[in-house]
């Protein structure tokens, strides 16, 4: 019996269980670690691309192509969710995309994950309008923290990514949720949780999610965070909850295509288990640790331990 993959793509992803959407399909606008920050517990590893300027990454015809290969069959799907290896807003043509989807596969919610720094521009605002959610984050409310975590392009400045967030909430009429990743040691302490409770204010998004390491992050030194500091959160902050895992979701869609490409695209963009990439390809778990070592072997991948399992990254 011939089993059931996905084929690779060049633009897009998965599906994925993601923790907050649910079965998600990917949109990766950009090409690999171009982003406008340098985050520190970043999942995709150290940016080698900073920058703030919005271009046309990648060709729209292309992506569109591919979106419709996929969504054809009319799958399902919780999200289709813009994120990957690089920052979704940097790409000029992203608000040209969610507008085809919006047009063509109007059944399906548009996600967009962002990194929150460039709203202060109507532009990108408007791109990102008919989102039918946005998911942005926030992890300093002071200069030197934000620079210590978040290792922005230069030319960002702090105040005017909050000004801009809260413009987004006020001119978009979907949801706005925020996510705060908390680098112990860094932006848990009371006086620098209380100062973006204080942002979040302003801001007044429609959820708060903080979220903490999960995955091997770029540096090595980033810790999860305890419950000790769950509760100090807690008791600084109001209507967070943390980001749970999507025990509940499952996959059902595939496509015929090479496993073992399947699992170095998968690999590329977010570590995973061996666990994580059978429940995105399908595959019994026993036939991607094989594939695994193989890859290991080959020096494809590279593994760590990390408190929820074996995680495995791209080369």
């Amino acid at each position: 019996m011939k089993s059931k993959f996905k084929p690779v793509f060049n633009f897009i992803f998965g599906p994925v269980l993601s923790r907050r959407l649910g079965v998600s399909l990917g949109v990766d606008l950009m090409p690999h670690k171009t982003c406008s920050l340098d985050c520190v517990y970043c999942e995709c590893g150290k940016t080698t691309h900073l920058t703030i300027r919005r271009k046309e990454y990648t060709p729209l015809d292309q992506i569109r192509k591919e979106l419709d290969l996929f969504l054809s069959s009319h799958p399902h799907l919780d999200s289709i969710t813009f994120s990957g290896s690089g920052e979704p807003t940097l790409h000029l043509g992203i608000g040209e995309i969610i507008k085809y989807l919006k047009t063509d596969y109007p059944e399906y919610s548009l996600s967009v994950l962002t990194n929150g720094t460039l709203f202060h521009s109507s532009e990108v605002r408007d791109a990102v309008a008919q989102a039918d959610r946005i998911i942005a984050s926030f992890d300093a409310a002071s200069d030197s923290v934000f620079r210590a975590i978040n290792r922005p392009h230069p030319f960002l400045d702090l105040h005017e990514m909050v000004e801009g967030l809260a413009a987004l909430k006020k001119e978009c009429s979907n949801q706005l949720w925020m996510e705060i990743f908390i680098v112990p040691g860094h932006n848990d302490d009371d006086r620098e949780l209380k100062r973006i409770q204080e942002v979040m204010d302003i801001i007044k998004p429609h959820q708060i999610h903080i979220n903490s390491l999960d995955r091997p992050g770029t540096e090595a030194w980033v810790q999860p965070m305890t419950q000790e500091v769950f509760k100090r959160i807690q008791a600084c902050m109001h209507n967070v909850r943390v980001v749970d895992d999507a025990k509940h979701a499952t996959l059902t869609d595939g496509f015929t295509g090479d496993l073992k490409d399947i699992i170095l695209s998968t690999l590329q963009r977010r570590p995973c288990t061996a666990a994580d990439i059978s429940k995105i390809t399908g595959a019994d778990v026993n036939n991607i640790n094989q594939h695994l070592d193989i890859l290991l072997k080959n020096g494809e991948v590279v593994k760590k331990k990390m408190p929820r399992g074996t995680f495995f990254s791209r080369v």
